[in-house]
């Protein structure tokens, strides 16, 4: 009579199957696609002026110091990428009685990026375009534009013949900039005078914290010192994906289909 009175708690699983399956395999597909150099000496950029020794003040020039940076390590040659800014994103609302103004997200049916992809041009050159909103955030810029090179890489390089928005952000994480994707995946900000948030990328908090055990895991590493620099939120969900990866090992790069 008392058997149902203390269920048995259920095992954390990150994600559902069909999920980390598409990451566990994708993963294995761009290391094949980009054998070097290896997955376990790949440089892992944070947000440190070691890494990106700029002086950040919101200004175009140095979002293209940033491309330079990051389009070397992706072995990209920066004469080949053509960078321009265009203006969009989140709308201000001024509140009545001298309130502060207020930023509020935009119409769902209004769908705003922070960067976009052209493919290469007639004169062979790669266009990129990067939202303004993104120049004072650096996080969320390093994070963009890693994201439109691995375009770049995957499409512009005949990797794959269909864009996958999911993979291509996969792919900042291979290349060495998931911190900066994932920390930027969803931004809050508090000012004296407003507040708001927004988010870039196309992966959830939960799914770039599995994609980032994923590479740490395929590294050999179960507590990276790059992952202190991971936000918070990502960090605890990143902690827990990689203690089930180490408890289920056998589970992991197991395809059933």
């Amino acid at each position: 009579m008392f058997k149902n009175i203390f269920k048995t708690k259920k095992a954390y699983e990150p994600l559902d199957y069909e999920q980390r399956k598409y990451f566990e395999n994708n993963i294995l597909f761009l290391n094949g696609a980009f054998p070097e150099p290896p997955m376990d000496t790949r440089k892992v950029f944070t947000p440190s002026d070691k890494d990106f020794p700029i002086k950040w003040d919101d200004s175009e020039e140095t979002a293209i110091r940033a491309l330079k940076i990051v389009s070397e390590n992706m072995q990209i040659n920066f004469d080949d990428i053509e960078l321009d800014f265009y203006t969009e994103g989140m709308t201000e609302f001024s509140a009545n009685g001298g309130e502060p103004p207020i930023f509020l997200v935009n119409d769902e049916e209004q769908e705003y990026t922070a960067g976009l992809y052209f493919d290469k041009k007639e004169n062979g050159k790669y266009e990129i375009s990067i939202n303004k909103t993104c120049l004072s955030n650096p996080e969320s810029l390093i994070g963009t534009i890693a994201h439109e090179l691995s375009h770049i890489k995957l499409l512009g390089e005949d990797k794959i013949v269909e864009n996958d928005e999911y993979l291509t952000d996969l792919a900042t994480v291979f290349f060495g900039f998931g911190i900066f994707s994932a920390n930027s995946s969803f931004h809050f900000f508090k000012q004296s005078d407003r507040w708001g948030y927004n988010s870039t990328g196309y992966l959830k908090f939960d799914e770039w914290a599995y994609c980032l055990a994923l590479f740490a895991f395929l590294r050999y590493e179960d507590n990276p010192e790059w992952s202190k620099h991971l936000n918070l939120t990502i960090k605890k969900e990143f902690d827990r994906c990689m203690k089930y990866m180490l408890e289920n090992e056998q589970d992991i790069f197991n395809f059933k289909d």
